[in-house]
């Protein structure tokens, strides 16, 4: 490998192999793990964010039994904006989840083909 490829020689010395195939191999499997983990986080994250809501929901549920005023009125219309603005968050995270998913199989592709090589 030419020396100009600094990057690409320090990869191939920490593999153990100068074939340019197992390198790209190596840097794509690294790429699908950093997905894998991603999409992993951003499930982490859906799920806090659902425990929120779940919680959220049911002080909204008994916020309603009492006998309203505009103070407890003004207090279920935050809780209520909080809980979209959690729905919206959710729905950022599903597509960031879904894109990291989508980057995962083009990866597994990519390295699939290079084991044909």
């Amino acid at each position: 490998m030419a020396r100009k490829c600094r990057k690409v020689v320090k990869i191939a010395k920490e593999i153990g192999d100068r074939r340019v195939g197992k390198v790209l191999q190596a840097i794509f499997s690294r790429e699908k793990k950093a997905y894998m983990d991603d999409s992993r986080t951003y499930n982490e994250m859906i799920e806090e964010v659902h425990a929120r809501i779940e919680e959220r929901h049911s002080i909204i549920s008994e916020l309603k039994t009492f006998v309203g005023g505009p103070i407890l009125d003004e207090c279920l219309a935050d809780l209520k904006d909080a809980e979209d603005a959690d729905f919206a968050d959710i729905g950022r995270l599903l597509q960031m989840s879904h894109a990291a998913a989508i980057k995962v199989g083009e990866k597994c592709r990519i390295i699939n083909k290079l084991k044909k090589l």
